[in-house]
């Protein structure tokens, strides 16, 4: 696996200050969001306010025609969480787009 940076990844930083903006005083900290990528995928899995940050995150990757994919997380017949993959080039092509 080749190494990649964070700082790369400006789309997931524009994803987390959307949220911020969203959740204002109601939510302080976003470390329920994960973000994974390899070479070929990339990931991000909600575990807290699932259905309002999967419908933020949804919103921009639907508005920029992202293709991806949506996995439900379950604990004892109870939703705990989401899981969203997309191909590393769907990445790679919104990072242009929200590039500063």
């Amino acid at each position: 696996m080749k190494g990649f940076s964070m700082e790369s990844d400006v789309f997931f930083d524009y994803f987390l200050r959307s949220l911020r903006f969203y959740f204002r005083d109601r939510c302080k900290d976003i470390g329920f969001i994960k973000f994974f990528k390899d070479e070929n995928n990339c990931f991000i899995t909600i575990e807290d306010y699932v259905l309002e940050s999967f419908v933020v995150l949804s919103n921009i990757l639907s508005k920029d025609r992202i293709v991806f994919t949506c996995g439900i997380i379950y604990s004892k017949g109870v939703v705990t969480g989401v899981e969203v993959y997309m191909n590393v080039l769907e990445l790679e092509r919104l990072n242009k787009l929200y590039k500063i």
